[in-house]
């Protein structure tokens, strides 16, 4: 399982059975992979990197404007 926290309160558990990139578990968890930045043990990774069972991922939302 992968546990993925977005910064603001949401909690989500992904099943892990098989190898998954990060765009792929944002893609399940119907979340836009360019509205974030996803960090691993502290680590800012790209949508392109595996993710695997045991893995916690943070989710921070992007923010914009002037």
């Amino acid at each position: 399982m992968i546990k993925v926290k977005v910064l603001g309160g949401r909690e989500y558990v992904i099943d892990a059975s098989n190898t998954l990139k990060v765009k792929d578990v944002l893609k399940k968890l119907g979340l836009k992979i360019e509205e974030y930045v996803v960090t691993k043990s502290g680590e800012v990774i790209t949508e392109e990197d595996i993710v695997e069972d045991g893995d916690e991922l943070i989710l921070y939302p992007v923010v914009s404007g002037g």
